[in-house]
């Protein structure tokens, strides 16, 4: 099989080779034309000018799926695919077959040699996502752009952007600028699990018109951004903004420094839950996604319970106590999107207090909160902390910098089995499964495509491959392979043989101390 990652569904080698001429024509709808010479005009240095019956011939077929394809490479290259989205994804196989140095922009006037292939595809899942938390070490729009290329190019079609957290608001609001304004600054940085400080300011944040501009990117090849504003939990820099917006007696002195689980929550109170839905409706009009992500994670009850406000706000509302305010808040938002044609989605405490009938849930905590979500009848994408956090250490080698502690290798990412413990019926409401890359120590681009590469890679291929016959051996074949096309790329990908010396944590501050 030829070294492409995700593997199609089915391959057909054929003899010989096809050298792509420096005058190769495209041909089909203008649309489709349009999308391939996006893609493939930038590293081949093709102009790939409109022709009757050009040297790429692109047809759509709608009796496949709108991510399906068929690419054959014979005498000249043949696409047919359901959709758009399928003619993206042809070209990004297409571009894994030519010689690696056509990824590099420019290219390096290597001859474009394709070896003859007939490709049937189509992705398993409808969601393969990535999620970036761009909040605990803030990633410039330079870099989420090459981002978004690199997922393109593994087929993923869902780019999670995490946007709030305790140490940063990156999202711009033009009807509470104090969110972005001061929200998306803390005073500095804790260097690694329980070290030191580093005494230097951290911050930045989005504008909605970057924002839209990389939406409108990431749509052209073929991915949707779903956009996260966490509430109520995960708020501390956006209390730091408004400090109205706190449960009473609960004031926030400094945006978020140190990771992990602050006690500090919204109240929910009708003036909150104003500056919340003002929030929203601008998150709307710049994310045209149908899933809204609204986090619902790690969010205490302890100061809710605690208040005689929250107390008497909950009585209010006829809630059981203050501590169900979180399913009170999380029904609103539910609601008040599905009036405006979207679909709330969350982490899967979401669900603690029972399914929550139109709402998606994300599982999180571990594949059987997935299956539980499932057998109630809600929407789910798997994403669990045991094989999905690449946060979590690559190998067991003293060498790895540091990083959150636990551990999930190459091979326990392909080995997850997104449907393991699922009749048919509730296996029908897994929509998908998304990896995680949370940067509490990832302190640039360079950091989190150490994490990614190759795991991602592996969970690309759970998410689009048939999983018969599954062989991880078969899979690092055709990965150190494709290792070439990364390096072309200029990605910081680990070694599976192990971290290089300049990769390594060394005995400094980067060292691994867990």
């Amino acid at each position: 099989m030829p070294a492409v990652i995700p593997a199609p569904r089915s391959v057909h080698e054929l003899e010989g080779e096809l050298v792509l001429p420096a005058g190769a024509t495209v041909s089909g709808p203008p649309e489709a034309r349009a999308v391939v010479r996006r893609l493939l005009s930038p590293g081949t240095g093709l102009a790939l000018e409109a022709a009757d019956r050009g040297t790429l011939d692109v047809a759509l077929d709608d009796s496949l799926g709108e991510e399906a394809y068929r690419l054959e490479v014979g005498d000249d290259v043949r696409i047919t695919a359901g959709g758009l989205a399928g003619v993206g994804w042809a070209v990004q196989t297409l571009r894994q077959l030519l010689p690696p140095s056509t990824l590099t922009p420019g290219g390096t006037g290597e001859a474009l040699v394709l070896p003859r292939v007939r490709i049937e595809d189509e992705p398993r899942f409808g969601w393969r996502g990535v999620m970036i938390d761009v909040c605990r070490h803030f990633m410039p729009l330079r870099d989420l752009y090459a981002f978004v290329d690199l997922l393109a190019l593994h087929k993923y079609n869902v780019l999670h952007l995490h946007l709030t957290e305790d140490q940063g608001w990156r999202f711009e609001s033009l009807l509470h600028p104090r969110l972005h304004t001061v929200g998306s600054t803390r005073p500095q940085s804790q260097i690694g699990p329980g070290g030191p400080l580093d005494g230097t300011p951290h911050g930045g944040w989005y504008t909605q018109d970057q924002l839209r501009s990389l939406v409108a990117y990431a749509a052209e090849r073929g991915i949707t951004i779903v956009p996260e504003i966490e509430f109520p939990g995960h708020v501390t820099a956006a209390l730091k903004a408004y400090p109205e917006l706190a449960v009473p007696g609960h004031r926030v002195d400094e945006v978020g420094i140190a990771p992990g689980i602050y006690d500090n929550v919204i109240s929910t109170d009708d003036a909150s839950m104003a500056v919340v839905l003002d929030v929203f409706t601008e998150l709307l009009d710049v994310f045209p996604s149908t899933f809204i992500h609204v986090g619902g994670d790690e969010a205490p009850r302890v100061q809710w319970l605690g208040s005689e406000e929250s107390t008497a706000l909950a009585e209010h509302r006829g809630l059981p106590d203050a501590g169900h305010l979180q399913r009170w808040f999380t029904e609103q938002l539910r609601d008040w999107l599905a009036e405006r044609g979207r679909r709330l989605i969350g982490w899967d405490e979401i669900c603690d207090e029972g399914p929550l009938p139109g709402a998606a849930a994300m599982a999180w905590r571990g594949p059987e909160k997935g299956v539980e979500a499932a057998r109630a009848g809600l929407d789910v994408v798997m994403a669990p902390i045991t094989a999905t956090y690449f946060d979590y250490y690559p190998s067991e080698l003293a060498e790895e910098p540091y990083s959150i502690g636990g551990l999930i290798t190459t091979e326990t990412a392909y080995g997850f089995e997104p449907l393991e413990g699922l009749d048919e019926a509730s296996a029908a409401r897994v929509l998908g499964t998304q990896c995680q890359v949370w940067t509490e120590y990832m302190p640039d681009l360079s950091r989190v495509e150490y994490m990614l590469w190759p795991r991602a890679c592996a969970h690309a291929e759970v998410a689009w491959s048939d999983p018969a016959g599954r062989s991880f051996a078969e899979f690092s074949e055709r990965l150190a392979q494709h290792t070439a096309r990364l390096d072309a790329l200029g990605v910081n990908h680990r070694p599976e043989s192990g971290p290089l010396p300049h990769q390594q944590g060394g005995t400094g501050v980067f060292r691994r101390i867990n």
